[in-house]
């Protein structure tokens, strides 16, 4: 196995691939990565600022990009074999998200979400289910994809197949099984669409005084307001594209295609 806890031990990593670069604004802090397998690919943007972070790679050929931020990453996830994970730019986490890939399927996050306490995806079931009298299986594993600016709030569950679009927001202990829409809350569990025609903004309201409430009575923006657009990327062809690639190296490539060819509404669902 082989282990990086620190900016140095990457330099010693053979069996796999690692960019993580100590830079001005980055710092890496009571975190490791394990690297069980061989051809795994972790690519860290300088910059990047990772805490209490754990990063497994239990099987082989699997990758991790995580995009820079001002906010620390805080996860603790574990990939199997051909996995891809990807964090986009400027997310923020309040507390630990919990991942777990399976299946050669993936989980894709976009630009500037907001992730709150406990959140977990999970992207197969695991075990086996089968139909009685066709002997199919039930439950394949799929995708979890998450667009740019959501809202995602203490303890949500991602399933397999979830699909959430830019601009929305899902509600404290949702469980999401789906597509959702963008500009939309969702709750519950299992979770539907709760409001349509929304949009959020990233400050907080705790310390506020009358003045601000009042000020924050109304937000003349549409910068949070998504819509269908000749540059709208289907999560589908993103699954598509990211099986379609069979090595690392040819994964990171579109990824960070992806990254520098960001549009506001790449990642809009319709109702």
């Amino acid at each position: 196995m082989e282990v990086v806890e620190s900016y140095q031990d990457a330099e010693s990593v053979q069996s796999n691939t690692i960019h993580l670069n100590q830079t001005k604004d980055s710092y890496f802090l009571n975190s490791s990565i394990r690297f069980k397998g061989t051809g795994n690919l972790l690519f860290v943007e300088d910059g990047a600022k990772i805490k209490d972070t754990k990063l497994l790679f239990a099987g082989n050929n699997s990758v991790i990009y995580l995009g820079r931020s001002a906010w620390p990453y805080q996860l603790e996830a574990d990939l199997h074999h051909d996995n891809v994970l990807h964090f986009g730019r400027d997310n923020s986490f309040s507390g630990q998200t919990r991942i777990i890939l399976s299946e050669q399927k993936h989980l894709f996050v976009g630009d500037d979400n907001m992730f709150s306490y406990d959140v977990l995806f999970r992207n197969a079931d695991p075990h086996l289910i089968y139909d009685m009298e066709t002997k199919k299986r039930l439950n394949p594993s799929q995708s979890i994809f998450i667009g740019d600016h959501v809202w995602i709030g203490q303890e949500v569950k991602f399933l397999k197949g979830t699909k959430i679009g830019s601009g929305a927001i899902a509600a404290g202990f949702a469980v999401l099984t789906k597509k959702f829409p963008s500009n939309a809350s969702v709750g519950g569990n299992p979770a539907k669409v709760l409001k349509r025609n929304l949009f959020w903004t990233r400050p907080a309201v705790h310390a506020f005084k009358e003045q601000e409430t009042r000020n924050a009575l109304f937000q003349e923006t549409d910068d949070f307001s998504f819509k269908r657009a000749a540059d709208t990327f289907s999560f589908a062809k993103l699954d598509a594209e990211l099986d379609a690639r069979k090595t690392p190296q040819d994964r990171l490539a579109f990824l960070k295609q992806l990254s520098e060819t960001k549009t506001k509404n790449r990642f809009f669902i319709g109702k």
